[in-house]
């Protein structure tokens, strides 16, 4: 039966060309203007793959854009990283500003749960690399900008069944100006110690009221659990990659400790947006979010308490060859943790209690002037602010600058040249070991890239060339018992190529492809009396390859196939270990009719042994991470409109 699921699901195909097609064109809102592709500095948009290949998770979506790496280390347990920017993450994203409809879903303290978002609940997401000079606030790594909102009059019933021991069943209900959106999503996982449990519920508001105002309203609740099953040593993960961390010396294993990390998170937020004239135009966004975190580790059991309270304003002026955009983002943060000792996953003795208050935010004006019918540039700056007990008040400017050259009515020759600025978060200024970093210092750097875009009949590309030098780089360490800390390293240079492109075989297939190569190194470390200067950044893998092909082999019936392919990684900054390479396959094949549809979904189907989230300068040598082996997803949805 296996056999001829796999048979199936990777059938090759064959089509005729037609070169008449021309690619569409996709508008995307991007540094506060709604933007054409071309036109745009530095967005990639993906919208129609979010849900791609799943419902479940952002995975293999993220993994085909070049330059962006998705890692999973359990379910539940992601890391997101552009051009390398989380490095100094054990998990979730850092160095990255992560909105919700233009409003921040990263807190105060630069930290991102981006588990707890919903994929099935967008339509929509735009990935800007490298430094937004501010206009998103702090983070030098870029930002995810995603969107949700009402689709019509609908009723959608979505069930989702898979071979590693779970399910997700949603309803999604929509009208004009409403939307309420429930799904609750279990699996036992593929690695003991590795189950997890998610509940979701938001709902949506908008109206249009006279005046061209706009009202938008979200809120949300989520209830989620995942066991970390932590991280093995080579040996064990070729003995047996399926175990949970096994006890070793003093340390009980992770099963023992019962190690799991929970969090309830809710939000509402508020947005109101009116254009005043063909002038003069403004929004107001006003959001609060409550999280509450209890995480027994394998050498403690924490729980934390994190209210955050953002607001954003901007005001926006266009008039024939300007368009000016002028704002604000603040941000206040309360993070107050305790941390007991951890006795088989119950709370023990109270070790040490710590209330952080954080206040973030920046002042910005940009400046987009079309110079001439070939020529047009943007002007940025914003004035940064940030403050916390431990190192007081730290303010920063971050300028940038980008021009666009139009080479015909479908080709774009873009320049870049951004400023970027990330201060610690709250998590590494305050990390498991309970000590707080009063001298850790915030990242700085310079970005200079050029891009070359276009299209072409059945064709479109997009290239681009970069260099990131970046002053006291930020990066983790762990300590003997097993608790992260982190430190300066000094200075790194990232240069990279980035190449996208897509090619239409007639109406029916679709093949998109993306490299990333990348160079990314420490160019001036030294620790005590090791120097790393010159050695590869930790995490980061010289070549990333992503292939898509989509088939449209009956009206009705769609196969999509993906391959990913991971070169080589060092997980110590020593470069002394080594992750060698991986080659992923996935693919979907699905029948929609109008009023439902279903889909067979194998995800790496060669069993490739593999990991797709390691621990970076582990102790012990306890790197590996083992993702799934081959497993499949069916699902069934029912919409009624």
């Amino acid at each position: 039966m296996k056999k001829f699921l796999l048979l199936l699901l990777y059938f090759p195909i064959f089509a005729k060309t037609d070169s008449t097609n021309v690619l569409d064109e996709v508008k995307v809102y991007v540094f506060e203007q709604k933007r054409s592709t071309l036109n745009t500095p530095d967005a990639f948009v993906r919208s129609a793959d979010l849900q791609r290949f799943s419902s479940t998770q952002f995975v293999s979506s993220l993994n085909s854009m070049a330059g962006v790496r998705m890692e999973e280390r359990s379910p539940g347990s992601y890391r997101i990283a552009i051009r390398g920017s989380s490095l100094r993450a054990p998990f979730g994203v850092r160095n990255t500003k992560v909105y919700w409809n233009q409003i921040p879903f990263t807190d105060a303290g630069n930290n991102t749960y981006i588990s707890l978002l919903e994929p099935s609940l967008f339509s929509n997401l735009t990935v800007t690399k490298g430094p937004s000079a501010g206009i998103y606030g702090a983070g030098t790594g870029g930002a995810l900008l995603y969107e949700s909102g009402a689709k019509g009059k609908a009723l959608s019933a979505e069930t989702v069944y898979h071979s590693l021991g779970g399910f997700k069943t949603a309803i999604d209900l929509s009208s004009e100006n409403h939307r309420l959106y429930t799904s609750f999503n279990q699996q036992e996982g593929y690695r003991a110690q590795s189950a997890m449990k998610k509940q979701w519920i938001s709902y949506e508001f908008h109206h249009n009221f006279a005046k061209a105002l706009t009202l938008d309203l979200n809120t949300y609740y989520v209830d989620l659990m995942y066991q970390t099953p932590g991280g093995l040593t080579k040996a064990q993960f070729l003995a047996n990659p399926e175990q949970a961390r096994p006890a070793a010396g003093a340390f009980k294993s992770a099963q023992q400790q019962g190690a799991t990390f929970k969090i309830t998170s809710y939000g509402l937020s508020a947005r109101a947006s009116q254009v005043l004239n063909n002038v003069w135009a403004w929004d107001l966004s006003q959001a609060i979010q409550v999280n509450d975190v209890e995480n027994p580790t394998i050498r403690n059991y924490e729980i934390r308490h994190e209210p955050n309270v953002s607001s954003r304003g901007v005001i926006h002026y266009k008039q024939n060859k300007n368009a000016v955009d002028f704002g604000y983002e603040f941000q206040i943060g309360q993070f107050d943790s305790q941390t007991f000792g951890n006795r088989k996953g119950i709370k023990d003795t109270l070790q040490v209690t710590q209330n952080t208050n954080i206040q973030s935010g920046n002042i910005f004006a940009q400046w987009d002037y079309q110079i001439n019918s070939n020529w047009n540039s943007t002007v940025s700056l914003s004035a940064n602010g940030y403050w916390t007990q431990y190192i007081g008040n730290e303010q920063n400017l971050t300028p940038r600058f980008a021009i666009v050259r139009k080479l015909g009515t479908h080709q774009r020759i873009i320049a870049k040249l951004a400023s970027g600025y990330s201060p610690p978060s709250i998590a590494e200024m305050r990390p498991s070991t309970g000590i707080i970093n009063t001298n850790l210092k915030s990242e700085k750097g310079w970005n200079k890239e050029i891009t070359w875009r276009g299209k072409y009949a059945f064709f479109d590309w997009d290239i681009s060339a970069y260099q990131f030098d970046l002053d006291e780089t930020i990066v983790i360490r762990r300590a003997a018992d097993g608790s992260d800390y982190f430190v300066n390293a000094g200075k790194t240079t990232q240069q990279g190529i980035e190449i996208n492109y897509a090619l239409r075989l007639g109406k029916s297939v679709n093949i998109r492809n993306s490299e990333s190569i990348q160079n990314f190194r420490f160019s001036d470390y030294v620790s005590g009396t090791k120097n790393y200067s010159g050695n590869r950044l930790t995490g980061t893998s010289p070549f990333q390859h992503a292939s898509l092909v989509q088939w449209e082999m009956h009206p009705r019936l769609t196969w999509n196939a993906q391959f990913l392919f991971t070169d080589f990684m060092y997980l110590n900054d020593a470069n002394t270990e080594m992750l060698p390479a991986s080659r992923v396959w996935n693919s979907k094949i699905s029948y929609q009719q109008k009023h439902w549809g279903i889909w067979l979904t194998a995800e790496n189907i060669f069993d490739e042994l593999y990991v797709s989230g390691p621990d970076l300068n582990a102790t012990g040598n306890r790197f590996y991470n083992a993702s799934p082996g081959r497993y499949f997803q069916a699902g069934l949805k029912i919409t009624l409109n």
